[in-house]
């Protein structure tokens, strides 16, 4: 959520009036409406940031930021945009009054809303897709409008687990937040992330991430799925205090109902093509037995489970040698099955955490369009093999 201060200008009272007339505005949504009745319930001339909203607020960060603009559709809250004296643009101011009220005079840079701006960009695809960028990811989003990528699929350096040359480290709510702005609405989000183990105890990251999304983000936790292995590192021993591990978590968040579900239907049925166990019977009217219909035939397959099991290691998940070089590849076929069950060709495919590339080559395979962030300069040229014709 943007951090621009909000000004309150409304008379003085010891207690907040809001308009009949805009209680009963239907285009308002009663969490607007929840907004403005605490903002003019501030002291005269009160100023808070933007960003601090979901500290007097249930709703999540999403939910608050949609019900704001709509104050600033309205005209009931006025965008400012501030600049320093040479002309560069610092960020916003926002004005509150009781009554919408039209922009004049020296408010002719107020921007009504960032949904209704044309992006400083003016053609994002030009110099975003089928990219890779060499930077922090937040850079990269930055340089996207609202509600642009279709699917994030990515795996953050999670728990100090591995170092990637010194590069473990990253601001998981910032970026959260931009994930949030960027994704399209019914927009899928796949973080895949494991628990580390600190003093005896697993460290609940994967759980307070996932928490963040939805709370905080206001986002779907659509399904909770499991990465099984079929091998580990760090095998249990006999006289050891826990078992294996040998799965990561694979968190589906999506904005809304998600637009592209194509479900893989790869488990075989047992009984497939079977319409009946024996002759069904069942009772009419006068309690005579009477055939019954014979069921629709049993499908030859159907929908997978929730939990995807692969081989992993050198040979297995890549059969690019090099690209091993990087310390924790994805399966290329994980990366696949969800690109082809939340997405369709021609999509935008996002990897903020892009390590060796695999999500960005199995994007390009299946005619999806790519971008790319990634911090290390090493695995950038790992990735431009990867994606070579």
């Amino acid at each position: 959520m943007e951090s621009g201060r909000i000004q309150n200008l409304r008379t003085d009272y010891n207690y907040s009036t809001v308009p009949t007339k805009i209680l009963n505005d239907n285009r308002l949504s009663a969490t607007a409406k929840g907004i403005l009745a605490f903002l003019l319930s501030l002291p005269s001339n009160h100023n808070i940031n933007k960003k601090d909203l979901p500290k007097y607020f249930k709703e999540g960060y999403y939910a608050l930021n949609q019900a704001f603009e709509e104050l600033v559709k309205h005209r009931i809250v006025h965008k400012v945009e501030v600049r320093d004296k040479k002309g560069h643009f610092k960020g916003y101011e926002y004005v509150v009054h009781e009554f919408p009220k039209k922009r004049f005079g020296e408010q002719k840079k107020v921007l009504p809303s960032r949904n209704f701006r044309k992006s400083e960009i003016l053609n994002p695809d030009d110099i975003l897709i089928n990219k890779v960028f060499n930077e922090d990811c937040l850079i990269t989003m930055s340089k996207m409008p609202d509600n642009y990528v279709d699917l994030v699929l990515t795996s953050p350096p999670y728990d100090h687990l591995r170092s990637y040359n010194g590069n473990n480290k990253f601001d998981f709510e910032k970026i959260a937040v931009e994930l949030t702005r960027i994704i399209k609405n019914g927009g899928v989000i796949v973080w895949i992330v494991g628990d580390g183990i600190y003093k005896g105890s697993e460290t609940g990251t994967s759980f307070k991430q996932a928490l963040f999304f939805k709370e905080y983000c206001g986002l779907r936790l659509h399904d909770t799925m499991i990465f099984e292995k079929n091998t580990t590192t760090y095998p249990s021993k006999p006289d050891g205090i826990r078992y294996t591990a040998s799965f990561e978590f694979m968190f589906v968040f999506s904005k809304g109902k998600p637009k592209t579900v194509n479900l893989i239907a790869d488990k075989e049925n047992r009984w497939k093509g079977t319409t009946n166990f024996g002759q069904k019977t069942d009772r009419d009217e006068n309690d005579q037995l009477v055939p019954v219909k014979k069921f629709k035939p049993i499908p030859e397959y159907s929908p997978r489970t929730n939990i995807w099991k692969y081989i992993t290691g050198n040979g297995y998940s890549t059969e690019d040698k090099f690209a091993h070089q990087h310390p924790a590849i994805f399966p290329e076929q994980l990366a696949c099955d969800h690109i082809l069950t939340w997405t369709n060709e021609g999509d935008i495919v996002y990897d903020c955490f892009a390590g060796s590339g695999t999500v960005l080559k199995m994007a390009k395979q299946l005619n999806r369009k790519y971008i790319g962030s990634e911090i290390v300069k090493e695995y950038c040229e790992i990735i431009a093999k990867r994606l070579q014709p």
